[in-house]
């Protein structure tokens, strides 16, 4: 890997941290894996994690990385679950 596409997806990943910290006040995310989509095909790098000590609420942020903005979120049923316990709608 090339130090520009390090330098885009540690970028990416620390706005996907980020955004799930002022969005959903989750503070202890662990990131599992950070993938940089096929430049051609799009200008997004998908970060995938859990909340610390929850690995089953898993979820994955795709970040658009020229806009600098997170765009997707997916998530388990129980990172769903544990949101809307905690009175955010992750739908919205």
């Amino acid at each position: 890997m090339n130090k520009e596409d390090q330098e885009i997806i540690d970028r990416s990943e620390s706005i996907a941290i980020k955004y799930l910290k002022d969005t959903y006040n989750l503070n202890d995310v662990v990131i599992t894996r950070r993938q940089l989509q096929p430049r051609m095909a799009m200008a997004r790098v998908t970060v995938y994690g859990y909340v610390r000590g929850h690995e089953e609420q898993h979820f994955n942020v795709s970040v658009n990385y020229e806009s600098n903005k997170a765009e997707l979120l997916s998530f388990s049923r129980e990172f769903r679950n544990m949101l809307s316990e905690r009175g955010f709608d992750p739908y919205k």
